[in-house]
């Protein structure tokens, strides 16, 4: 028994190939230049309902069954086989999948509709998976849209595999090919990678997906959200991904080809170095550029950009995708290795920061009806978990003995937070003295500014510790009251919003009246967007943290630029 899968057809004659270039522009995800063709990856599909007599309900339950241990098995091959060397993240995303395809509740769902309504297995699962799927586009968390994301990456497959449509598992024929979609897919994602595709570009804007994680992870030039894609590009036109500026150019010409090879040759020739690089503007004013990391691989990526130790390292990572938490020694083990590695270059540990759009298995548990302003970060430790932030903070101390170390205290907003942290610290630190553990007395102590009461305290936060990091991401979100993965408002996350970029000046003046202006970071993606950057520097913010892979562009930006008395000069013609 089978069911009619088409898959989607755009709007426009698909035969059609237009002689002139088009130069599409979305947002950046991962930077770097793309030149290849393009293979068109995870089409949309139709699914038409096809009845299934009486007879042959128990064989089509059957055939779904078969279809559901067939993706398993495959799940867990390319687990063990390609995915072996991969980052924590990486493994956690498929440990995810694994864990949706062993949910026996959706699965029966599907067996009792194929009984019920007497359809197909592909129509039936494509029913049971839309539903699931506008359940969690209602709620309008980040977290569960990404989990959308996979639910629907796992349906596709379960129809390729039901229909016998499934691509072949090779993807691409070669590193030449573009990777083009409608959605942000974590199995596209691994096909390019798997292919050694040389970009990806698609319409989704959901630039917080799993897909878009694997793709910085994977380092892959990658734009997304760009409106209209599929219409253009068709399989094997020639395409050019530049994920630096977010442009994409479909059908390039000779001379376009050549420009971007230019630029990508340049790129990649660039001297690498394990020392830090120097990154200051045109008159000489030095700049503090760090790193943001996920997970312990990712310390070589900061070496490798020269950047000057590690401004925001994100210890998520460790706790599992189904949320079990890490034991003390594990999370020594781990922060032990990434200091070492680090060298003598400084190193800024965040607390575990759970909750809102990173919530992991039972760990959502209290979060409330909206969990971006529930208790996550440093709110749900003290509510909730004080042993879980008791034990991260000894493992930390332990790993920091002898060691540049800072505890960055996530969610912050107000000064309570941070005394009543500062009494767990103390904790921690006494627990470690009364059994003889050895442990640093110089780990200081800093704070998240991610909330606007957070921003409008900075004065009273600085009492309470030795400096702050502008969470950008989570700030933006807030301040303009715009959830930053609901596409609806997405034109409302804009770091150049004149509201935005007062309250970033507000901050540093703050900063500079306690006398704290070199203690302040900016981190999170507006650290690394170049339109924003020259008004952060004409405001006096002079330490960064971005993704290793902005370092270069980041640099560049700052020596076109001259800060003279707090005003910026462009270097050359035009004017910033």
């Amino acid at each position: 028994m089978g069911c009619a899968v088409r898959e989607w057809a755009p709007s426009i004659d698909t035969h059609r190939r237009g002689p002139d270039e088009i130069v599409l522009r979305g947002l950046s995800i991962c930077p770097g230049i793309g030149i290849g063709s393009i293979h068109v990856a995870g089409r949309d599909l139709f699914v038409e309902a096809t009845d299934v007599v009486a007879e042959q309900v128990a064989a089509e339950q059957q055939r779904y069954t078969a279809a559901v241990g067939a993706a398993m098995g495959r799940l867990h091959e390319h687990v063990a086989i390609d995915h072996g060397d991969l980052a924590p993240e990486i493994k956690a995303i498929l440990e995810i999948h694994q864990a949706i395809l062993g949910d026996e509740s959706l699965h029966d769902q599907v067996r009792k509709r194929i009984a019920a309504d007497q359809k197909s297995a592909e129509w039936c699962l494509w029913q049971e998976a839309s539903a699931l799927l506008a359940q969690f586009s209602a709620m309008r968390d980040p977290y569960f849209e990404a989990r959308g994301e996979d639910i629907r990456d796992m349906a596709h497959n379960l129809i390729g595999i039901l229909s016998g449509t499934q691509e072949e598992t090779g993807g691409p024929s070669g590193p030449k090919q573009v990777l083009v979609s409608r959605h942000l897919h974590s199995s596209d994602a691994i096909l390019a990678h798997r292919s050694q595709g040389c970009g990806f570009a698609s319409e989704s804007r959901a630039l917080m997906s799993h897909a878009a994680i694997l793709l910085k992870g994977f380092c892959i030039p990658s734009v997304g959200g760009i409106k209209g894609l599929l219409d253009v590009a068709h399989e094997g036109d020639g395409i050019i991904v530049d994920g630096t500026t977010g442009v994409v150019v479909v059908r390039p010409s000779a001379a376009t080809v050549e420009k971007f090879r230019i630029r990508k040759d340049a790129a990649e020739s660039a001297p690498k170095t394990t020392d830090i690089v120097s990154c200051a503007t045109a008159d000489g004013t030095e700049i503090v550029l760090r790193a943001n990391i996920e997970n312990v691989e990712q310390v070589n990526l900061m070496l490798a950009h020269g950047l000057n130790g590690i401004g925001l390292f994100r210890t998520e990572f460790l706790v599992s995708a189904e949320g079990r938490m890490p034991t003390e020694e594990e999370q020594y083990k781990a922060y032990r290795k990434v200091i070492e590695s680090a060298g003598d270059r400084a190193v800024v540990m965040r607390t575990f920061d759970i909750g809102g759009d990173k919530s992991m298995g039972l760990l959502s548990k209290c979060t409330g009806r909206n969990p971006s302003l529930g208790l996550r970060g440093i709110r749900r430790h003290l509510t909730y978990r004080p042993e879980e932030l008791r034990t991260q903070l000894r493992a930390i101390l332990r790993a920091a003995l002898g060691a540049n170390v800072e505890i960055l205290i996530p969610m912050v907003t107000t000064a309570e937070d941070i005394a009543a942290t500062k009494q767990h610290l103390a904790a921690a630190r006494d627990e470690l003295h009364n059994t003889g553990m050895t442990y640093s007395s110089d780990v200081v102590l800093g704070a998240m500014i991610e909330t606007p009461a957070a921003a409008a305290s900075v004065g009273g936060i600085f009492s309470e510790v030795d400096s702050v990091s502008v969470g950008t991401n989570d700030l933006l979100q807030y301040f303009m009251a715009a959830d930053r993965d609901n596409e609806s408002v997405i034109h409302y996350q804009d770091g150049t919003s004149p509201a935005f970029l007062w309250l970033m000046e507000h901050i540093i003046k703050q900063a500079r009246e306690m006398g704290h202006e070199s203690d302040v970071t900016v981190c999170g993606e507006v650290a690394s967007d170049m339109r924003v950057v020259p008004h952060l520097l004409r405001m006096g913010y002079r330490c960064f943290s971005v993704s290793p892979v902005s370092a270069t562009l980041f640099r560049d930006t700052c020596a076109e630029f001259s800060v003279d008395w707090g005003y910026i000069e462009k270097v050359g013609p035009g004017r910033c």
